[in-house]
């Protein structure tokens, strides 16, 4: 029997596997607040004159892009841009924005709508049956 890597971690361990500190600080996942404002804007450049005048009287009336991504309660946002991109920052602060996965050095893209569900059974076109002709 050949004693592997995890048999080693194991033995190496000091505390359960479970186990966070006291201070323990929670990881945050967030979206650049210029991809939030483009995104809700329906607008695919980041670099838009739009999106970075937005960026720019969001930052300069509520503090640094960290701060509004974190703290600043909506309704100051919503005070200061309209109510999507005020939503999408609270989603996002919350984590839960849905997002494509990129690939091969393509980033992944936020997902505002569920894509519409196809249905079971499509409509046929054409003929139905073969007693249409007889």
């Amino acid at each position: 029997m050949t004693i592997g890597v995890l048999h080693r971690v194991e033995e190496l361990a000091d505390r359960d596997e479970n186990y966070t500190p006291k201070n323990f600080i929670p990881f945050k996942r967030l979206i650049p607040l210029t991809e939030l404002i483009a995104a809700a804007m329906g607008i695919e450049n980041l670099y838009a004159k739009q999106v970075w005048e937005t960026y720019y009287k969001l930052v300069n009336s509520l503090g640094n892009e960290y701060n509004i991504l974190l703290n600043v309660p909506k309704e100051n946002i919503e005070a200061i841009v309209n109510q999507r991109i005020a939503d999408l920052i609270i989603k996002n602060r919350e984590g839960k924005i849905k997002i494509s996965p990129g690939f091969d050095g393509v980033y992944g893209k936020i997902i505002l709508e569920e894509p519409e569900k196809e249905e079971k059974h499509p409509k046929q076109l054409g003929q139905s049956s073969l007693d249409a002709y007889l």
